[in-house]
């Protein structure tokens, strides 16, 4: 094993039990190797959530329930993205939750080994509980849907849409009291088919919502996953709790400002920086970094 990674090891298992974190988060694809994979797991000696952007990827034998796998989006993404998004992903699947304390080991994929440590406090240095909600997501909101619509927009910042970069806003849950607060742009492109044939779990609509992205306003997605409206202009009268920052344009207004009104949450893509919000209870949960590439990691 890398010396680095061995020194990085030993560290975050001794500043993980004597700080009275929950888990130690594992950037998995440092170790290309399986048998690599699982010394490290065993080295690490604590409950480990690995994350990866491989399939498939299985808990090293034995562990059980003292591992778990936290698969991500295949984009290249920096250090803060992989931690942000990996944070986000555990806490949806409910491995995490308000008020841990959780380690974070990364490192470049496939570079055999870990180069960075971080400790974060959920609730303080990243935002993922809003308004003191203990869950991460509504009640209304089905946590693969929510992944989904993550993916989907991690894609369209790397990708654009036909050379060019795309800014678009899905609206999550709590959809009938979004629909009050909006308003067709355009004719509705998903009404009058069946739920069952416009639902963003199911694969096969994945190039029809990038083609409908390029359209002005919003996407209004139900917590079960079924696509109710896209091009819908967002109208709410309450003003978002806290002022967003510098940079942030009308959509990013309009996301927090739909999410202040309503239950929903929003999944902002920035036009001008690729950059991924997420925002809920009218402030903004988090925000990952613009993937690079599929191959190529940065810092």
């Amino acid at each position: 094993m890398n010396p680095l990674t061995r020194c990085l090891v030993r560290h975050a298992h001794a500043v993980a039990r004597e700080s009275g974190a929950r888990v130690v988060v594992l950037y998995a694809d440092v170790m290309e190797a399986d048998e690599a994979l699982a010394d490290l797991v065993g080295d690490v000696g604590f409950r480990t959530l690995l994350v990866s952007r491989r399939e498939p990827l299985h808990v090293p034998e034995g562990w059980g329930e003292q591992c778990a796998v936290i698969r991500v989006p295949d984009v290249a993404l920096t250090r803060v993205g992989q931690v942000k998004l990996a944070i986000l992903m555990a806490a949806v699947e409910g491995h995490v939750g308000a008020g841990d304390r959780v380690v974070c080991l990364t490192g470049l994929p496939g570079s055999s080994a870990l180069d960075s440590m971080l400790v974060l406090d959920l609730g303080q240095e990243l935002e993922l509980f809003s308004a003191g909600s203990t869950e991460p997501l509504p009640a209304d909101i089905r946590a693969p849907v929510f992944e989904r619509l993550v993916r989907l927009a991690t894609e369209l910042s790397l990708e654009g849409r036909e050379g060019r970069p795309v800014g678009a806003l899905f609206v999550l849950g709590d959809e009938q009291a979004v629909l009050a607060r909006s308003r067709q742009l355009v004719i509705n492109p998903f009404h009058g088919y069946p739920e069952a044939e416009r639902n963003v779990l199911d694969p096969a609509l994945e190039e029809t919502i990038k083609e409908f992205s390029s359209l002005d306003g919003a996407f209004v997605v139900r917590g079960d996953g079924v696509l109710l409206a896209a091009a819908r202009y967002l109208s709410p009268s309450d003003r978002p709790i806290e002022r967003l920052s510098g940079g942030l344009g009308a959509r990013h207004e309009a996301a927090a400002g739909i999410t202040a009104a309503t239950g929903a949450i929003a999944i902002c893509i920035s036009q001008s920086t690729g950059t991924i919000s997420i925002l809920r209870s009218g402030k903004l949960v988090t925000d990952i970094p613009k993937p690079r590439s599929r191959s190529a990691d940065g810092l």
